[in-house]
């Protein structure tokens, strides 16, 4: 047995330029498939979002006055949300100043309820849009949109705890 790894061991030096012989040739064979593969890059956040909201559009099937009404409510809350944003972020870094310091525990105490205020001011204006945007929907729309965010929910699930977490929900 051992002398068999000294010899599997011996030849793997032999056996890499093979490897790439073989990637060679799988290029060779499959042009399309190294240029894909080169060229494939992640699409930025804005992106991301741009092409999910136009699925979204696309398989709730809404109207024009309902895309515009919903991008109306969308920009509306953007300023609000940037400026929370921001103010999240300046008091996450006044809690780490704070933590790395002689404060003290009621000085982070009364840091931590500002973060906590913060967070929850941020859910619940994400909620508002949420009914705001929902007032907008067609009762056939609410329904296909809960739909679709339950299976994507549970392809977030797979991609992110495995097949067997997602199940569980």
């Amino acid at each position: 047995m051992k002398f068999r790894a000294v010899y599997l061991l011996a030849a793997l030096p032999l056996l890499l330029p093979i490897g790439n012989g073989l990637t060679i040739a799988t290029e060779s064979l499959f042009p399309s498939y190294a240029i894909a593969q080169e060229t494939t890059e992640k699409p930025n956040k804005e992106e991301f979002r741009k092409r999910r909201r136009e699925q979204f559009r696309q398989q709730l099937n809404l109207s024009p006055d309902q895309v515009s009404e919903i991008d109306r409510i969308r920009e509306q809350n953007k300023q609000d949300k940037q400026a929370k944003r921001e103010a999240l972020r300046a008091a996450k870094d006044k809690m780490q100043t704070l933590m790395a310091s002689d404060a003290s525990d009621d000085e982070l105490r009364a840091q931590h309820r500002i973060l906590q205020d913060l967070r929850r001011d941020m859910g619940e204006a994400r909620f508002e849009t949420k009914l705001k945007i929902r007032q907008v929907l067609t009762p056939e729309q609410r329904t296909k949109m809960a739909e679709l965010k339950k299976q994507r929910r549970g392809r977030w699930g797979r991609r992110h705890h495995g097949p067997e977490n997602s199940q569980a929900k």
